[in-house]
């Protein structure tokens, strides 16, 4: 899959562990930035849920969550034209490669 991001500190923060590492420290840092490289390594976002299992949310609007570590989250959404939707109009997953990192929230 190929991923975007919603604004330039997100993608400075998973490309570079330093960064990564001052906004979230070392432990979350090297959990985003292997958190990248799996969504990456994955066809479509229906592989992603399938390893993934419970801990990736997806929610009303179709946007997705997935935790990095036990104390951040990080909120994606399906971008581009290419994707289909069903007969209920949520996103069907098999057909989602490309993805925006909106944001990295801290957990409760």
């Amino acid at each position: 899959m190929i991923v975007s991001y919603e604004t330039p500190a997100l993608q400075q923060a998973c490309f570079s562990l330093e960064v990564a590492e001052a906004e979230y420290g070392a432990v979350h840092a090297q959990a985003l930035i292997a958190l990248i490289a799996d969504i990456e390594a994955f066809e479509n976002v229906a592989e992603l849920a399938d390893f993934w299992g419970d801990e990736l949310l997806v929610t009303i609007d179709d946007s997705l969550s997935l935790p990095i570590g036990a104390h951040y989250r990080a909120s994606l959404a399906a971008v581009g034209t290419r994707y289909r939707r069903d007969a209920g109009g949520r996103v069907v997953l098999s057909s989602v490669t490309r993805l925006k990192l909106l944001a990295i929230t801290g957990c409760q």
